[in-house]
């Protein structure tokens, strides 16, 4: 699996993080969402919906949670494909 982890590599412009998760709509994927204090969920599932602030993402619980791509550029948020 590769993780794709944009931060950590070079400064990444909010254009390029809406290119690559446009580029991952209907895969499955493992998120990491980093909840503070050292409290980490992990997800399984699809991005299903892309918006200009936000992305959808699907659970394989069905359970439906949005992400912000700043989120992602921050580090808060990992897409391990």
């Amino acid at each position: 699996m590769a993780i794709i982890d944009f931060m950590r590599a070079r400064a990444t412009s909010i254009e390029e993080v809406k290119t690559r998760i446009r580029d991952l709509r209907g895969k499955n994927l493992r998120v990491s969402v980093n909840k503070g204090r050292k409290k980490t969920i992990k997800l399984d599932g699809v991005i299903t919906d892309i918006f200009p602030s936000v992305f959808m993402f699907r659970s394989a619980t069905g359970d439906t949670v949005s992400f912000s791509y700043s989120d992602v550029i921050c580090g808060d948020i990992k897409l391990d494909a």
